[in-house]
């Protein structure tokens, strides 16, 4: 039998994802017990169809036998869609905060509407490291480059930031520079192999996507 996730493990397993696109590509209908958010066990099922079964009249059966049974509860995207109205309103939301905002989307098939944030909040979010979306975001620095990689990189940074070879060139004589900010996991894994690829390391700067995941 699969074990199933707590309401943490599922939300972490969402935001692994790079954006909505991946969440949308890898998980379809996420199963659960009966109950709250918060105490349920849950089991998002992939779209490999590795997991997927069917009653033989069109209707979804649990992918997993567990006792309790397991129900449909939402689909994945659904889920991620939740979880990011929830942090956009409130950036400093907690695990009961986001069972919060499912249950009652489960019961009222609506978002939980909160308004827009507070401003000091956004600000402790940031001096906190949370990104400023659902998923996990990046910036980018490259704060050394030796005289005769200038040309390579100034090269390299005028086709990244759109910028003429010579502002990029005066931007690299003017370390550190801002390559990037708030790209995703998949930008800024790109990036870093461009500049490596030319011998040069960037600093990342990793904003995680809730205030229990390790910071960096």
């Amino acid at each position: 039998m699969t074990d199933l996730l707590d309401l943490r493990g599922l939300l972490d397993l969402i935001v692994a994802c790079n954006d909505d696109d991946a969440v949308w590509k890898t998980y379809g209908w996420v199963w659960a017990q009966e109950g709250d958010a918060a105490s349920v066990g849950f089991h998002p099922q992939t779209r490999r169809g590795d997991d997927a079964t069917n009653d033989g009249d069109g209707e979804p059966e649990p992918p997993i036998t567990t006792s309790p049974r397991l129900w449909l509860y939402l689909e994945a995207i659904t889920v991620a869609s939740i979880l990011d109205v929830q942090k956009l309103s409130r950036p400093l939301s907690g695990l009961d905060d986001y069972a919060q905002a499912l249950d009652y989307y489960s019961q009222h098939d609506t978002f939980l509407d909160h308004g827009e944030p507070a401003p000091r909040d956004r600000e402790e979010a940031d001096r906190q490291g949370l990104s400023p979306g659902l998923y996990a975001a990046f910036d980018l620095t490259l704060e050394t480059v030796e005289p005769p990689q200038r040309k390579a990189a100034a090269s390299l940074v005028a086709e990244v930031k759109a910028l003429s070879v010579g502002e990029a060139l005066a931007q690299v004589r003017a370390l550190p520079l801002a390559v990037a900010c708030n790209i995703d996991r998949a930008s800024s894994d790109h990036l870093q192999a461009r500049f490596a690829a030319i011998g040069l390391a960037l600093q990342v700067t990793r904003y995680r996507s809730f205030p229990w995941q390790p910071i960096g």
